[in-house]
């Protein structure tokens, strides 16, 4: 798993340096995970999603990517962001292969919709709200601590 993490890194390098230049906030570049367990299926299966944000800073090799990996899930989401006092809104962009549907067609987000929001709260850590944006699963609530800051 931690390969393929790293392979995933790397292939996505050369996709930001592609990205527009958008006012970047540098207290929150860096790389974002959120492992998200829904249980098994009823095959026994088990239904788990990596969600990963990469903040890199805005001009020629920066950005916004979003990754969600795992269960019936595989996307790859060029986001733009903006920041408001302790907040960060990320929006969908695009997908990776420039198109604004789905590799099935289908327009699942809006350009400039947000995804979420990250917000820093004094003694809560990092917490997420999520808009267009939802896990699957019975027990996420909109609102909580769910991704975290691992570089």
């Amino acid at each position: 798993m931690r390969i393929t993490t790293i392979q995933a890194c790397l292939a996505a390098m050369p996709l930001l340096a592609t990205l527009p230049a958008q006012a970047m906030a540098p207290e929150w570049q860096g790389r974002y995970r959120y492992e998200h367990d829904a249980g098994l299926t009823e095959g026994g299966s088990s239904v788990h999603v990596t969600y990963e944000l990469a903040l890199g800073p805005a001009g020629a090799r920066g950005g916004c990517l979003f990754t969600a990996r795992g269960f019936q899930t595989d996307e790859r989401i060029v986001c733009q962001t903006r920041a408001e006092g302790p907040n960060l809104t990320v929006n969908f962009h695009r997908y990776e292969d420039g198109r604004t549907v789905n590799k099935y067609g289908v327009a699942v987000y809006k350009p400039g919709e947000p995804l979420f929001t990250l917000s820093r709260a004094d003694g809560a850590g990092l917490l997420t709200r999520w808009q267009a944006l939802e896990p699957d699963g019975e027990s996420v609530s909109q609102n909580g601590a769910f991704f975290s800051k691992v570089r």
